[in-house]
């Protein structure tokens, strides 16, 4: 069997098993807003406010959210071909609680999340593509693939309707597109990029990012090349910073061109600019330094930045050594501190909780706690075999320069640049907020791979047991935390902490258990978050409002409160009420779930019965 055709089995495994997966419960629960996305904002979703403001010419009302999320419109939006008036089929209002059709809530959840979870399984063979084609090495690409297809946290998101979900497929093709033309110089490389830069930025504006990273891409060619001996003349340095600006400028047309708001009403684009988070100074910098090499290729054909790079050809050899052994240190710190209880690390896990934000007990901590606080939920959410595979890359770029070390150069880059915009705007990223990481990450861990078994003590064992073996560890991290692979945990994280809330996860399993009691559909139940009423067979409240407040003077009593962590500190006035006057302090719960057997991300349901207040 040709490689070839081995590389071809092993991507249709992985693609079944993605879809396997993924298809399993995908019906089964719904996650904090992305019933605004498919049926309730206000009345049909923003996915149908869209393309009812494109149908109807109203070029303001494709401004439908603030991420802007126009790229779920065209991936989801499919959904709008099957869906009979959602809002008037899936709910009834009843005074004021809710009562919902679940069977027609799973419809609506599969028409929508299909596309979805199809989209990004399908994009996964052009990032092998793009791989395999700036890594000059199939198997590389084939287990990166690999990795991409059957992460959990990657798996998870794409079956979720959610800026995020398609916020790190495009990006990751924006960035292997990129280099992928600057190995082959193939040009359509960049249509690709700049296509998927652009759908980057329609899903959500952090991928803005992207842009001054391209640039880098540019100058570490131009650095790699020197080192290497290469010299480079004015007009080919000329055209590598003209792909970069019709990369950049493509995907600003499209983004304009998809986003027509931003014409009708310049508030809409100086809200867009207000996401930027300074990033406007840095272009500035950027068209600045840009002017000034065609100025230098125009004027000496390019002499100066021949001189420039000459001078600082060292840093080829440096930055991957220095980037590597800084992340070395960084994620052995946290491996330490979180794995091994130390006092240290006792005190920052209970004074930050991994939700923090922008939180006062995280803005207060010094630089270096709130850096290495950043590092938690990438380094706890990969699968062991991926977080061994990137260890081990890391230091074997401090130890030795590879074929590989512009790459590694480049993704570490990244990665530094990411953690220091959230650094700087005081922000403690979750895992959802650092989904762009994972592609990247998760193309290191293949080539830590791929170096370990060149080892020549290693190196006799074929790449194809190799894939079977990175498939079947991939297999059983998936079945270890189904259906909830977007809280999925590995276990050096000790079972006490966590670093994801449930988000909705487990909401299904709760409304079965209220809906096989005597009566279930006369019940009213009330829940401190989202994800549960759609499946209640019985009327449902949800969260606190001035008419769902009205069971605390004792107007309306529920039979059953559903409750989590988050909804417990969102809501913690309401249960401080609920636990003085319908629960006693011993009460247990009558039904529990624990979301991957951690007792912190829990979901507890508590009865009221009348002789509480007695």
């Amino acid at each position: 069997m040709t490689n070839k055709i081995q590389i071809a089995f092993f991507l249709a495994i992985a693609f079944v098993a993605y879809l396997s997966f993924g298809l399993y419960h995908l019906t089964k629960f719904e996650t904090a807003d992305e019933r605004y996305w498919m049926y309730e904002d206000p009345e049909n979703g923003r996915i149908h406010a869209y393309w009812e403001a494109i149908g109807e010419g109203d070029w303001k009302g494709t401004y439908i959210n603030d991420k802007p999320g126009v790229a779920l419109a065209y991936v989801s939006g499919s959904a709008l071909f099957f869906k009979n008036s959602p809002a008037e089929n899936l709910f009834s209002k009843k005074s004021f609680e809710r009562v919902y059709s679940p069977q027609e809530i799973e419809r609506v959840h599969f028409l929508f999340r299909f596309p979805l979870l199809l989209f990004n399984g399908l994009f996964c063979f052009l990032l092998f593509w793009f791989i395999w084609k700036f890594t000059e090495n199939q198997w590389i690409a084939l287990w990166s693939t690999i990795f991409i297809l059957l992460s959990p946290i990657l798996l998870g998101i794409s079956q979720i309707v959610n800026p995020d979900s398609l916020l790190w497929s495009f990006s990751a093709g924006a960035i292997f597109a990129f280099l992928a033309h600057l190995k082959s110089k193939e040009k359509k490389y960049l249509f690709f990029s700049a296509l998927f830069l652009g759908f980057a930025l329609l899903s959500k504006y952090s991928a803005i990012i992207l842009a001054p990273f391209f640039l880098v891409i540019v100058l570490t060619e131009m650095l790699f090349a020197r080192a290497q001996g290469r010299n480079m003349p004015g007009r080919e340095v000329g055209k590598l910073l003209g792909a970069y600006l019709g990369v950049t400028l493509g995907a600003l047309a499209l983004f304009l061109i998809l986003l027509p708001a931003v014409f009708v009403k310049p508030l809409f684009m100086f809200q867009v600019f207000e996401k930027l988070n300074g990033f406007q100074y840095l272009f500035i910098a950027i068209g600045f330094a840009i002017l000034v090499f065609f100025l230098d290729i125009i004027f000496s054909q390019g002499k100066a930045q021949a001189l420039i790079m000459e001078k600082l050809k060292f840093l080829a050899d440096l930055s991957p050594r220095i980037f590597s052994l800084i992340f070395l240190f960084l994620f052995a710190f946290v491996l330490y501190h979180w794995t091994s209880g130390t006092k240290y690390g006792e005190f920052i896990i209970r004074k930050v909780p991994f939700d923090m934000e922008k939180g006062v007990a995280f803005r207060e901590q010094a630089p270096f706690v709130q850096t290495i606080l950043e590092f938690v939920p990438l380094l706890f959410s990969l699968t062991p075999l991926t977080l061994l595979a990137f260890l081990f890359i890391l230091g074997k770029s401090i130890v030795r320069r590879t074929v590989y070390s512009q790459v590694v150069f480049l993704l570490l880059f990244f990665f530094s640049a990411f953690y220091l915009a959230v650094v700087l705007q005081v922000l403690l990223v979750t895992i959802r907020y650092s989904i762009m990481l994972y592609p990247l990450v998760l193309v290191l861990a293949s080539i830590g791979i791929w170096e370990l078994f060149s080892l020549k003590w290693l190196e006799k064992i074929g790449k194809a047991l190799i894939t079977v073996a990175i498939l079947l560890i991939s297999f059983w991290s998936l079945w270890e935390i189904k259906p909830f692979y977007f809280n999925y945990t590995n276990d050096l994280l000790p079972q006490s902490r966590i670093i994801t809330d449930a988000w909705g996860y487990g909401g299904y399993e709760a409304a079965e258990f209220l809906n096989s009691l005597p009566n279930a559909q006369n019940l009213l139940i009330w829940t401190d978050y989202n994800g549960y009423c759609p499946f209640l067979r019985g009327k449902c409240i949800m969260g606190k409002s001035d008419e769902k407040f009205k069971f605390q003077k004792n107007d309306v009593i529920p039979d059953y409160f559903i409750k989590t962590r988050r909804g417990t500190i969102m809501y913690h006035e309401m249960w401080d009420v609920i636990n003085d006057r319908f629960l006693y302090k011993d009460d247990k719960p009558v039904w529990e779930m624990d979301i991957g057997d951690r007792p912190k991300n829990y979901i507890e349901i508590f009865k009221y019965v009348s002789e509480n207040n007695e």
